[in-house]
C-alpha cells in the first residue's frame, strides 16, 4: 500500500482500564498447611475497585481526542461520541478532507 493511504487511514478503539488490578480469574498455589497466613491472602476490595473506559482514535500522522466513556455505552453513546470526536480528530491531523475509518 502507498504511503498517501497509509497517512489518510484512521484507527479507532476503545479499552477498559481497571483502577485496581485486574478482574480476570487469578490462579495461586498454595501448600495446604499455610492456605490462610495473612501474607498469602488476597485483599478483595468492595464493588470492585472502580474502572474507566476510554475511547481515541490515530493515524500515521497523529493522535486524536481521548474520550473517557461514564458509564454503560450503548449504541447511542458510542455514534454521538464519533461525532463529536472523530471528526475533532481528523481535523487535528489534517486529513478531514480525505481520512477512511477502521
Amino acid at each position: 500500500m502507498p504511503l498517501e493511504f497509509w497517512n489518510s487511514v484512521l484507527f479507532l478503539d476503545e479499552s477498559k482500564y481497571n483502577v485496581l488490578g485486574s478482574d480476570g480469574k487469578q490462579m495461586v498455589w498454595r501448600k495446604s498447611d499455610n492456605e490462610l497466613e495473612m501474607k498469602i491472602l488476597t485483599p478483595s476490595v468492595k464493588h470492585g475497585g472502580g474502572s474507566q473506559m476510554a475511547l481515541g482514535c490515530m493515524s500515521a500522522v497523529g493522535v486524536g481526542k481521548l474520550h473517557f466513556i461514564d458509564g454503560m455505552m450503548d449504541k447511542y453513546m458510542y455514534l454521538d461520541i464519533l461525532k463529536q470526536n472523530l471528526k475533532q480528530g481528523a481535523e487535528k491531523m489534517g486529513i478531514l478532507t480525505h481520512y477512511k475509518l477502521y
